[in-house]
């Protein structure tokens, strides 16, 4: 009389899994507990039916539940492979289950069936659902003439002399003008690099001189030349300095060129208009075209953006001439104001690591907290705060406990305009007779 007791379906699958591997029947049996012949039973079940076959059917009622129309061995099949290959999801054992010749002849169920079978399964095997933050709200769009200007770089352009160029083109969206181009050689001795932030400020300068007005709004994405370091909250000198003009600098979403269409659209008319063969020759050529193209783009040309209705830009909107705020280039440390730039400091908390050497970076400056205080109180992250009437950073433990204060550093006016604040004094002295 045999008492030996019915192998589960984990040993089948183990005895069927271990021939596939190359192990023989008595070794397998001897692991199992069973015979050589009951070894043997089911590693020919496994072989003619597959992994399925191993399990029984089941008596009485019908099955119930999400594949309770659909063959048992495939719901067998299916939840043996994502139990094995926990990362699949349902598309990948899709595929598995198609390929498997045992199940050519039944019908699969679909990809959302499978999937909420797995989550009710075996839900230790299923990844949990992450909701997606909300995101960001695009920026509102302009309302009149020369109130946000739309910033952004055209990147590698290659010029017959060997040269690659960089443009930096600057659109009204709402008065579909082109405000700037200006191109940039920008090969190295390896590739080609970004627009420096000073390069940019200049093509600014020019266009509000230009158009001798400030906007109210420059809007461009988040490349490093335009936000500074994209890793680290402190605003870019770019950004000071056009606060300091009293312009708002935003940033489109991360990630989101259709924030910006018209620039980029921008983009295309100029590759039609000016990136010819004889204009893209040399770099000078190049900014000769783009001028010319833009003069006529403004004056002539019938375009169909914003509400043109296919007048050129100047002609459908005349007060493109007529400036928001002033601004000629003799003036622009007048109109400058560095308490607006300090203001603008003291709205932020940066969180900071301190060094091995006691220092903390804040707008690529170093300041020294000072080793013994950091080694008694054993810190290393600090928070900082600016105070704008005294012209300091406030270093501040974890508990806000105060720990020390800092002088600011590179952060004056000719820093971040590149003027003279003297020779300005100078010549105004001169122009007013004072």
């Amino acid at each position: 009389m045999n008492n030996q007791s019915p192998l589960k379906e984990e040993q089948k699958e183990r005895i069927y899994r271990g021939k596939l591997a190359g192990r023989t029947l008595p070794e397998l049996a001897a692991e199992e507990g069973c015979s050589v012949a009951c070894a043997r039973k089911w590693w020919r079940v496994g072989r003619d039916k597959g992994l399925a076959g191993l399990h029984p059917a089941r008596r009485g009622r019908g099955q119930s539940g999400i594949l309770s129309q659909i063959d048992e061995r495939v719901a067998a099949m299916a939840l043996s492979l994502k139990q094995t290959h926990p990362g699949w999801g349902a598309n990948r054992v899709l595929v598995e289950l198609r390929g498997d010749p045992t199940l050519s002849q039944l019908r699969l169920p679909g990809r959302s069936r499978l999937a909420a079978f797995f989550k009710e399964r075996c839900p230790e095997c299923v990844a949990k659902h992450k909701p997606r933050p909300k995101p960001a709200k695009r920026l509102p769009d302009a309302t009149a003439v020369h109130e946000v200007w739309q910033l952004d770089n055209q990147e590698g352009i290659g010029l017959r002399s060997g040269q690659i160029a960089t443009l930096c083109n600057i659109r009204d969206p709402f008065g579909a003008a082109m405000i700037a181009s200006r191109a940039f050689a920008v090969e190295t001795k390896h590739h080609w690099r970004k627009l420096l932030w000073t390069e940019v400020r200049g093509v600014l300068r020019t266009a509000f001189t230009e158009w001798q007005t400030l906007p109210d709004e420059i809007r461009t994405d988040n490349e490093l030349g335009l936000a500074g370091d994209p890793n680290d909250p402190f605003p870019g000198k770019l950004t000071l300095w056009l606060v300091g003009l009293g312009i708002a600098h935003r940033f489109i979403r991360p990630g989101c060129p259709t924030d910006q269409p018209h620039i980029e659209r921008n983009h295309r008319t100029l590759d039609g208009f000016a990136l010819c063969d004889e204009a893209t020759t040399d770099l000078q050529r190049l900014q000769l075209a783009l001028d010319r193209e833009r003069q006529v783009y403004n004056h002539h040309f019938p375009s169909l953006a914003s509400d043109c209705a296919g007048r050129p830009p100047l002609i459908a909107h005349p007060e493109l001439l007529q400036p928001r705020r002033y601004y000629q280039p003799d003036l622009e440390l007048a109109l400058f104001d560095l308490a607006r730039v300090y203001h603008y400091l003291a709205s932020f908390t940066f969180q900071r690591r301190v060094s091995a050497s006691a220092q903390v970076s804040l707008g690529r400056q170093m300041y020294s907290l000072g080793k013994k205080l950091v080694r008694e109180r054993r810190i290393t992250t600090v928070f900082v705060h600016f105070i704008p009437y005294q012209k300091v950073w406030l270093f501040l433990a974890d508990n806000q406990e105060e720990l020390t204060r800092r002088s600011l550093k590179a952060l004056d006016v000719q820093t971040l305009t590149g003027l003279d604040p003297s020779v300005f004094q100078s010549i105004s002295h001169v122009a007013w007779g004072a």
